[in-house]
């Protein structure tokens, strides 16, 4: 679980940079005309804290770990055919040549499906969990987006983004409430 939550957060990480790169990379406005700009209002928000502490993020981990037990069980269940079946190629007399032969093959088989199942079940939970951290992203994007456009605020950052700041523009507290309320 530890791994699956390590992968959650750093591929948050990566959605959370790959949506701010065209902000950053775009060109600057021209400055306002001397008195017309407000002061610069910066906040910073922690969205790894958000996609840890968020309901709505603890709700959807929940199902995505209930997918990922559905299908270790499916797994577990494919190795415990294939240890019986082991067992039975065990017991087998040496002579029984054909009898060997085939129970060998049906494990071969069998091994074969057990790696298919890992494969496409560790396909599909790293996409789901792709599409799942995306969705959760963007919701607490346009929470962020729109606490800016209300609050009049120049800029927000994420908090993996800068090096040192006052504790005082942290508005991850206030982020979390307001997300937490739309759910």
């Amino acid at each position: 679980m530890k791994k699956e939550m390590r992968y959650f957060v750093w591929a948050s990480v990566l959605m959370i940079i790959l949506l701010a790169l065209p902000a950053w990379a775009a060109p600057k406005a021209a400055p306002k005309a001397a008195g017309v700009a407000g002061p610069l209002k910066v906040g910073m928000v922690d969205m790894q804290k958000i996609l840890r502490e968020s309901k709505n993020s603890l709700k959807v981990r929940t199902a995505f770990m209930k997918d990922v037990e559905k299908k270790q069980a499916a797994i577990v269940a494919k190795e415990g055919v294939i240890r019986k079946l082991e067992e039975e190629f065990s017991r087998l007399e040496p002579g029984a040549m054909e009898a060997r032969k085939k129970k060998g093959e049906q494990i071969k088989h069998e091994m074969r499906e057990l790696q298919y199942l890992r494969e496409d079940a560790e396909g599909e939970l790293k996409r789901k969990e792709m599409e799942i951290t995306q969705k959760v992203i963007g919701e607490i994007m346009l929470v962020v987006r729109n606490y800016a456009r209300g609050e009049r605020f120049t800029i927000i950052l994420d908090r993996m983004a800068v090096i040192t700041a006052e504790e005082s523009i942290d508005i991850t507290d206030r982020i979390l409430k307001l997300y937490d309320q739309k759910k």
